[in-house]
This record gives structure tokens, C-alpha cells and sequence, in this order.
């Protein structure tokens, strides 16, 4: 239901630019008028666009050793994945400045902390209706995604339509840590576990991608547009700490993608 929604929406700004371009047709009879392109973007513009596709955190792989075992389970990219994308996921927002007619920066990216205090557990009283109350792990989940980049933008014989060609730097962090201070064992009894601190594992990752898209003008300051990354390699280094004083298990991931990443954009110029 939410694909047509966003198509219809689509759908509309796209019939209201019909007029709007009916209207600018009628200049194009003055032999005086100006010709020049009235949609392409110009330098200090700013451009604002919400991003659909597959989402741009990075956390595959992210598991926190239990009190007894480190996963081997490896960090791996899960941006890319061809068989499961979706123009219907809202994954973050786009801004480009123009520091040229031609040329673009841009930046995306954002932010999740989220923080879960630990509660003690509680026994409970035993041949009684008073139950035991399980303690809960203090926790700490960290997900971090910048993108940097440049464009070039190209014009065309139709001056609503600009095809751009660019390169994007991703770095991405992720973390999630547990820490269990007491539990209660089988006899209801409150106890030490066997790995004392702060559990965690932690990825950090940076990468390199080659961008092409276009973009096209419904009205003069309202796009749409379509991207890929004809190219794209990344690197993964993945720790997973046990415990205080014991030993990291350390990973890495390599990942290079052709054709693999697309991505819609519906936006707005200032």
C-alpha cells in the first residue's frame, strides 16, 4: 500500500508540471526571450532530497559475545544486498551544495544512540506467590553513517533533465555493549557471573563508491531523480571484547559491488 501511495504522490507533482511546462512553452514563441535553462541549478544553491532504497547503517555481523562464548560471526556489509531493496524505505535525507553551476558537494548520513540502564535482579520467596524478578544487562547501542562527496552535473537537450556523474567517501561505526553485574542462578540465588566488565563488539568501516545518477525538475524547484554505484568497495574491521583483561577477537571484510546499490531521491531546491 505505501509503494502507491508514494507513486501516486509522484504521480501528481508530475501532472501539475504539465501545466507548469505548457506555461514556460509559450515563452519559447518570443524570439527575444531567454532560452537558457530556468531548472538547472546554479553555484550557492543548496539542494535538500529524501533518499528510498536499502538502508546505509552498517551493522551486519554485529553480535556481543554471551558469558561464555565469542561468536565467530564476522562483520559484512549489509548496505549491499541485490535481492533485497525496496523504493519504498525511507533511508535518510541528501543535501548538495554548489560551489559551481557544474559542481556539487555533498553529505548525508546520521545518527542513532540509544542507552539502557541495568536493573538488579530480585529473588523471590520461595513455596509464595511473591515471583523473582530477572535483572536486566545495562546496554549501549551506537550507529553512526557519514557520507561525503562531490558531482558533476551535465546538461541535456532538455533542460528539466541533468544527468551527474561523482564519488561518495561512506565511514560508518557501530557498537553495542552489554554489562550483566549480577544474576540469579537456578536455586534463585543472586550471583557474580563468570566474565566480569563490559561486553562489546564494535565496527568501524570506511569505503570508496562511484556515483551516477540524474535528476529531473517537475517544477522549478521540486526533482526527482534515480542513482546507482557502478563501483563500490568497502573495508570492515570488526574487535568483540569478552571481558576485562581478556583477549579481542579481531576480523576483517572486504567487500567491492558492481551495479549493486541504487537508490531513488525525491527533493527540493533552495
Amino acid at each position: 500500500m505505501k509503494k502507491y501511495l508514494i507513486l501516486c504522490f509522484i504521480l501528481t507533482f508530475a501532472l501539475t508540471s504539465v501545466n507548469a511546462q505548457d506555461k514556460d512553452s509559450k515563452n519559447h514563441d518570443c524570439e527575444n526571450c531567454d532560452h537558457s535553462a530556468k531548472f538547472a541549478p546554479k553555484k550557492g544553491d543548496f539542494t535538500a532530497a529524501m533518499v528510498f532504497g536499502r538502508g546505509a547503517y552498517l551493522n551486519g555481523g554485529l553480535t556481543v559475545p554471551s558469558s561464555n562464548i565469542v561468536s565467530g560471526e564476522t562483520a559484512y556489509d549489509n548496505t549491499v544486498n541485490a535481492n533485497n531493496n525496496s523504493i519504498t524505505n525511507m533511508v535518510g535525507a541528501e543535501g548538495r551544495y554548489y560551489v559551481g553551476n557544474k559542481f556539487a558537494l555533498t553529505l548525508s548520513g546520521g545518527a542513532i544512540l540509544r542507552n539502557n540502564p541495568g536493573v538488579l535482579p530480585i529473588p523471590g520467596v520461595p513455596n509464595t506467590n511473591v515471583p523473582a524478578y530477572a535483572g536486566v544487562d545495562a546496554s549501549e547501542n551506537v550507529s553512526v553513517n557519514l557520507t561525503v562527496g562531490a558531482q558533476w552535473m551535465f546538461t541535456t537537450k532538455n533542460e528539466r533533465l541533468f544527468p551527474y556523474l561523482g564519488f561518495a567517501l561512506p565511514f560508518d561505526y557501530a557498537r553495542q555493549s552489554l554489562f550483566t553485574e549480577v544474576i540469579l542462578d537456578d536455586n534463585n540465588n543472586i550471583t557474580t557471573p563468570a566474565l566480569l566488565g563490559t561486553r562489546q563488539a564494535d565496527i568501524s568501516a570506511f569505503g570508496v563508491q562511484a556515483v551516477a545518477g540524474v535528476d529531473y525538475y517537475i517544477a522549478k524547484d521540486l526533482f526527482f531523480g534515480f542513482d546507482i554505484k557502478p563501483v563500490s568497495y568497502t573495508y570492515i574491521a570488526s574487535v568483540k571484547t569478552p571481558g576485562s583483561g581478556l583477549l579481542n577477537l579481531e576480523s576483517e571484510n572486504n567487500t567491492v559491488s558492481f551495479f549493486a546499490q541504487y537508490s531513488f531521491k525525491l527533493g527540493f531546491k533552495f
